[in-house]
């Protein structure tokens, strides 16, 4: 796609054509006969054959291919046309629509029973390793421990590859691995939690049921939300998986009960120097 947009401003009168006609309709291009295709660029059918070379493909059978594949990944940020289905004064409104669809979602959904489960082995570890990569895995496993650490817990998270791999080889029994992935496909974090399982840790994730973190991990919190198709909003899944963070941290903190206050009464005690309204603010901030 990068190619053809490109081809599609530098390239040749004819190739701009061809350029223009794909990409305005991918899905046609796809399907249509080499005449079809030539007939609305307004160009011939060797023009059309040479333009599929120019991109580097071998021919229009391997261009449908490439384009298929294209459009089947990432079909809906190629078209600008979903920026206009909200607009500027009812952004707030969609907003809040979709945290709370995506967070009704996941309370809906959520096993208890393993909810408890993963509770109960966070409450018991010596040590806690959150993984999460990308952009929402990541901010919920650095959330995790935000939340977990003024508990009394140990915990660290980590969202670079090499050091989920690393930390995960050093894993010993006693520590408790929490693997967050929206696909459940993330090659680094998947690795970990199976070399970690494999000295002994235990092992949790939040991630899709089916997909291959599910399959190495001990105990799973299944995790699936639907994509909204105008991309210019943000993800829901974001505002899903801290719900169902808040919900592990909760359950975790029942179990622990009041030996956990005296870590919480210090942090805000020392937070609220100088602070006239500090017993209206959240702990941490």
């Amino acid at each position: 796609m990068a190619r053809l947009h490109a081809l599609g401003e530098t390239g040749s009168p004819s190739d701009r054509r061809v350029a223009a006609v794909v990409l305005a309709d991918p899905e046609f291009a796809t399907r249509a006969a080499i005449a079809r295709l030539a007939e609305r660029a307004g160009v011939s059918e060797p023009t059309v054959t040479r333009f599929c070379r120019t991109l580097g493909c071998d021919g229009l059978r391997d261009f449908k291919v490439r384009l298929a594949q294209s459009v089947a990944s990432a079909g809906r940020y190629l078209e600008a046309a979903s920026s206009g289905r909200v607009a500027g004064d009812s952004i707030p409104s969609a907003i809040s629509a979709h945290a709370c669809d995506a967070i009704e979602r996941v309370c809906g959904a959520v096993d208890v029973e393993a909810l408890g489960l993963a509770a109960a082995l966070l409450t018991s570890a010596r040590m806690i390793r959150a993984y999460g990569s990308g952009g929402s895995s990541s901010l919920a496993a650095t959330e995790l421990e935000n939340r977990l650490f003024r508990l009394g817990l140990s915990i660290s998270s980590h969202i670079d590859g090499e050091m989920q791999q690393m930390t995960a080889a050093a894993a010993q029994p006693g520590t408790v691995m929490v693997a967050y992935s929206v696909s459940g496909e993330v090659r680094s974090v998947v690795d970990a939690i199976g070399i970690a399982g494999l000295y002994g840790a235990r092992t949790i994730a939040i991630t899709a049921p089916g997909s291959s973190l599910a399959g190495v991990a001990e105990i799973v919190l299944p995790f699936r939300i639907e994509e909204d198709r105008d991309v210019y909003l943000p993800s829901p899944a974001r505002y899903a998986l801290l719900a169902l963070t808040d919900m592990l941290a909760a359950v975790v903190a029942k179990r622990i009960g009041p030996p956990a206050l005296e870590g919480m009464r210090r942090i805000k005690h020392h937070q609220s120097l100088g602070r006239s309204n500090a017993d209206q603010l959240p702990l941490g901030d």
